[in-house]
């Protein structure tokens, strides 16, 4: 559960922090959070038309990605129901 609790504290806007942990969002919330945080970043992508934003429209997908990525596999490997994380 330490692992989680870390991850809640890194993973939240600031303030958040404030509040007490327990009151954080759920495992699964933060993996929804960061597909659509994922989402957005692949729309800002296709959107943009700036040629000097093209690279943070990358470095937003990419990272964006990983976030999902390692939270899916801790939600995994926490035995998260399948049917609480949307994977499409």
């Amino acid at each position: 559960m330490g692992k989680i609790r870390y991850l809640k504290k890194s993973l939240m806007p600031s303030e958040i922090l404030n509040e007490d942990i327990e009151k954080a969002p759920s495992l699964v919330e933060l993996v929804n959070k960061a597909k659509e945080e994922w989402l957005d970043a692949k729309y800002f992508f296709e959107e943009v038309t700036d040629p000097n934003l093209v690279d943070h429209a990358i470095f937003r997908i990419e990272s964006a990605e990983k976030k999902y990525i390692y939270l899916l596999k801790l939600a995994s490997a926490e035995k998260v129901i399948n049917n609480k994380v949307q994977l499409s």
